[in-house]
């Protein structure tokens, strides 16, 4: 039975671990990665956004984005998946075996919330940057608890991971607030032991205060080793406060779909921690406390949290089970019987093999490698652009902007999913009224612009169509305009606008394997 969990278990995580869908923002991150690469150093000011050009640019997640960039050169979409299964199996399974301790109930316990946190983890798993938080967390975690345990070396280990994180993702943030948390129980803890006893925590006797204290200052120290120096932190902690309301992952998660995994771990993990009558190390339930506020408030942050749960969930939630014992025993003793195992342990095997054949083809289409769902992204509409040579200035969405930045290195975009590391205040707020099809203002020249490619059904659409702009190509999803159709030969002929039906958003491209031309020139001419 336990080997057939098992199997299950990581027919699971291969499954939900190995989605392939293009994340919104990878073109850029492999884009920008490749130009750090081209230019042999960083750009600090805009140069691929028309509406943003000249303005500083920082760019937080730059050693991520350079990492991909080189996998891509070297392998393409399919370099790109494996590099996302690599990071995911050195981070899920050293979470995994931290927590699992060596007692044969723990390990099995530990397995079961691996089980139940599968796809809270993996909601955070694509090609991004936010892969290497993941795996910085649970670095840290293990070296923390190694270092209160009295093993003083491991002291070192913590800001030389804050020196790496703040150059690869800016979740360095909360990774910091972590730190700091744990630390400030651990002193409140053994200054007032009466605290502790009060929330049923203890101190763990590693370190002086005083050692601690020097890490965290260290560690603090070590965030401003990045090419924008404090300009970084200050802008983190600016960014922190920006509303995002068009960006589902950091919106609260749902009570549907793989979110509401969210809650179900939360429930189990609080019962395991309340039910336990193990020691409760306060640094431990601070951290834990901290993320599980965090994946409440939003989606992004749940994969954090079932991580550290991993590590610090399995020898509480295995002694409150044990409490449980002698009102399961019936229960255990029939689910041991064979003629009740056997049939468990087939239909265990048999999910295991379903979620394998699930994650092949023809079920998942362009597999073992990065896929682009054409219901998602523009694939259709920008070809129609490329086919026909609508260069020039392009007023973009949101979550479009760094594909037409790799697909058509000629179209300078208004907005992309840089946000507020690139465009100002006014900018985005002016793009936020245009898709809604008001009058953008100022900071947002339409006129100024050549041609659009905007979600189909936009009031942006409308808007331009009011203002004299012509619609040449519509599918279900994007539309294109052009403020000047004589401009562009190849429209001579066509009978505008073109009208594509569903079968253009049907299934999925893969992601080129080519570099873009931005990435093998400055600005192309």
């Amino acid at each position: 039975m336990r080997t057939a969990f098992g199997f299950a278990v990581a027919a699971l995580a291969w499954l939900r671990f190995s989605e392939n869908s293009a994340d919104n923002d990878l073109w850029g991150h492999v884009l920008y990665g490749q130009r750090v690469l081209l230019l042999g150093g960083l750009e600090h000011t805009e140069v691929l956004s028309w509406t943003a050009a000249g303005l500083p640019w920082i760019n937080h997640e730059v050693w991520a984005e350079v990492f991909f960039g080189f996998v891509h050169r070297l392998a393409g979409g399919t370099g790109l998946w494996l590099a996302m299964l690599g990071l995911a199996a050195i981070t899920v399974i050293p979470a995994w075996r931290a927590g699992r301790g060596r007692d044969p109930a723990q390990r099995l316990t530990a397995l079961g919330l691996l089980a139940i946190s599968i796809n809270a983890i993996a909601l955070g798993y694509a090609v991004r940057p936010q892969l290497f938080t993941m795996l910085l967390l649970v670095l840290t975690l293990p070296a923390l608890r190694a270092l209160f345990a009295g093993r003083a070396h491991w002291g070192w280990a913590v800001p030389v991971g804050f020196a790496a994180w703040a150059n690869l993702h800016g979740g360095y943030f909360a990774g910091w607030v972590l730190l700091i948390g744990a630390v400030g129980a651990e002193a409140v803890v053994r200054t007032w032991p009466s605290a502790g006893r009060i929330f049923g925590v203890a101190a763990t006797g590693g370190p002086s205060l005083g050692r601690l204290a020097a890490i965290v200052a260290l560690a603090t120290g070590a965030l401003l080793l990045n090419p924008w120096g404090l300009d970084l932190v200050r802008w983190t902690w600016q960014t922190l406060l920006l509303p995002r309301p068009q960006i589902a992952e950091w919106h609260a998660p749902g009570l549907k779909g793989p979110a509401i995994g969210v809650y179900l771990l939360l429930l189990v993990s609080v019962g395991g921690w309340l039910g336990s009558r193990q020691p409760r190390r306060a640094w431990e339930a601070v951290t834990l406390a901290l993320l599980a506020r965090m994946a409440v408030l939003q989606l992004r942050h749940a994969p954090l949290f079932a991580m550290a749960n991993l590590i610090f969930t399995p020898p509480h939630l295995v002694d409150a089970l044990r409490r449980l014992a002698p009102q399961t025993e019936s229960l255990r003793g029939w689910l041991q019987r064979r003629i009740v195992a056997l049939p468990l342990a087939g239909a265990l095997v048999a999910a295991g093999v379903l979620a394998l054949g699930a994650s092949l083809p023809p079920t998942r289409s362009a597999p073992f490698t990065i896929a682009v769902p054409k219901d998602t992204y523009p694939v259709t509409a920008i070809a129609f652009m490329r086919e026909h040579g609508l260069t020039g200035r392009t007023l973009t969405f949101f979550d479009w902007g760094q594909m037409v930045l790799w697909e058509l290195p000629h179209n300078p975009v208004s907005f992309d999913g840089r946000l507020d590391t690139v465009y100002p205040d006014a900018i985005r707020d002016a793009h936020w009224r245009f898709y809604a099809g008001d009058d953008p203002g100022p900071a947002l020249d339409l006129a100024a612009a050549a041609a659009a490619l905007l979600p189909t059904g936009y009031g942006a659409v409308d808007r331009l169509r009011q203002d004299g702009w012509t619609l040449v190509y519509r599918d279900p999803l994007a539309s294109v305009l052009v403020r000047e159709s004589s401009a562009y030969p190849a429209l001579a002929t066509l009978r505008r606008p073109m009208q594509l039906g569903p079968a253009a958003t049907a299934g999925r491209a893969r992601f080129p394997d080519q570099p873009s031309l931005l990435a093998t020139e400055q600005r192309p001419r």
